[in-house]
Order: C-alpha cells, then structure tokens, then sequence
C-alpha cells in the first residue's frame, strides 16, 4: 500500500467518525431559530390501481412517478398474473377500448376513474377529485 493511499484510506476513516460527533457536539452553539416541523395533515389519496407489463418503460416511470410524490399505489402486472390480466381486459371491455388501442399503464383512481397511459396532469386531477373518465 503506498503511503498516499493510506494517506487517503486514513482521512476517509477519520472523516467518517468525526462527522457525526462534530454534528452532534455543534448542535446549539450557534444562533438559532427554533424549527417547528409543521404538521402535516394526513393526507388522504383515494385507491389508486396501476395495471402494468414488467418489461414496460412507461410503467416503471409512471410507478416511479407516483413513489416520488408519496402516493402509494396498488401495483398489478398483468404479464405475471392471469388474474390481473382477466381484470385489466374487463375494464377495456366496459370502457369499450379496440383491442388495438389496449395499453399499458392504465389506472383505476378511487374504484371509478379510468386513465390509460401514463399522463401526469391527467392522473393528478384524477388523484385530487377532479376528473372522471
């Protein structure tokens, strides 16, 4: 090991462990305002259903979408489950969708509202109780 890579693997170690105690030890020291975490509200998001394929991109962001902004979600991927498959098919049945025109992703928000793919404006009215599709 030559000297300036122990150098480096020393510092490294020695920042490691000294961080947290100088965070702790500084905490009070200085001028301060006092932070207040504010109180968030429950917030309340109706039943959110996202029918997706495993290997489809617009799935992945859409559900990545719906992680970042806290919303939780029920996942079903249709190409793993015959159930979900049979359920996805009936929704495009009563939503009368062309065989052709069937995709993924498609929400079902709060039991009723129906989105196929994966549009952000769209799928917040839905989420906050504006839209009905």
């Amino acid at each position: 090991m030559t000297a300036s890579y122990r150098f480096v693997l020393m510092t490294l170690l020695a920042g490691m462990f000294a961080l947290p105690a100088a965070g702790t030890a500084a905490a009070g020291s200085a001028p301060q305002s006092a932070v207040t975490p504010q109180q968030k509200e429950a917030t309340e998001f109706p039943d959110v259903i996202i029918y997706t394929l495993s290997t489809c991109p617009h799935c992945a962001e859409a559900k990545a979408y719906l992680a970042k902004r806290g919303i939780p979600f029920t996942n079903r991927e249709v190409d793993t489950d015959d159930e979900y498959m049979a359920e996805l098919i009936k929704i495009f049945d009563d939503m009368k969708v062309p065989d052709e025109r069937r995709g993924v992703p498609l929400f079902v928000v709060a039991g009723k509202t129906r989105l196929q793919g994966f549009d952000k404006a769209k799928l917040e009215e839905a989420i906050n109780g504006g839209a009905e599709k």
